[in-house]
């Protein structure tokens, strides 16, 4: 069944005009008046919502009540990577979105690269990928996307959470609580510099090493995830 977002707060046991933007995905996908869709709140709430009638330029539909499901990791997971070209930003984003990651922190470091232009239509840009994540992978809680800070600022941040550190020098095993928050940083190509390391690996509770080929940092980023999220 199809999924769309609503903002904002969807109502429910209520005839309404959806926004445009799902209007118009309703048109694409070629459904029809009398078949369901799913809204969801980004909030832990969805609900369904029928196509009583598709016009030009609306859709107007009427949904069912609200249902709080649960699709989410018993665990809370940041993870805060250096940034790197957009499109394998977006890419990170969306499989970290994919994979249960409660927040993503981009990061200043001394070798990642730098957003050109409007920082604030970037970071809503990330959101609208993180939104069409969690509309694809079935997820009803919308991970916080944060503006870029410097990487000083984001070691500064992290308190009372699970350091892990993706580190070639690292163990391929490392175990993780099943109740604390965990804070994932991983470096830009070529890593983070050696001032930056030396103080990740004093603040560090774990380092994690990912085998024994060189990763992209989007790969190490989802892959991180994937191994952390397992272990709990």
């Amino acid at each position: 069944m199809p999924r769309f977002f609503s903002e904002p707060t969807v109502v429910e046991n209520a005839t309404f005009v959806v926004a445009p933007n799902i209007a118009q995905h309703v048109r694409v996908l070629r459904l029809r008046e009398g078949e369901t869709i799913t809204l969801f709140d980004g909030a832990g709430g969805e609900l369904s919502a029928t196509i009583d009638q598709i016009e030009k330029k609306s859709v107007t539909v009427t949904t069912g009540s609200r249902e709080a499901i649960e699709r989410e990791l018993k665990q809370r997971f940041s993870i805060f990577t250096a940034l790197i070209a957009n499109d394998r930003f977006d890419w990170m984003i969306q499989k970290a979105v994919e994979l249960g990651t409660s927040e993503i922190h981009p990061l200043y470091s001394e070798r990642s690269q730098r957003i050109p232009g409007d920082v604030v239509k970037r970071v809503e840009h990330w959101r609208g990928v993180a939104i069409a994540a969690c509309e694809q992978c079935g997820r009803n809680q919308i991970p916080i996307i944060h503006a870029p800070i410097t990487f000083d600022a984001a070691l500064q941040s992290v308190s009372n959470q699970l350091m892990v550190l993706l580190d070639a020098e690292g163990d391929t095993n490392v175990s993780v609580s099943s109740t604390d928050p965990v804070s994932i940083f991983v470096g830009p190509e070529g890593g983070f510099s050696p001032r930056e390391l030396e103080a990740l690996r004093k603040r560090c509770d774990q380092r994690l090493r990912i085998g024994a080929t060189i990763l992209r940092a989007e790969t190490a980023a989802t892959a991180s995830l994937a191994i952390l999220s397992s272990a709990m």
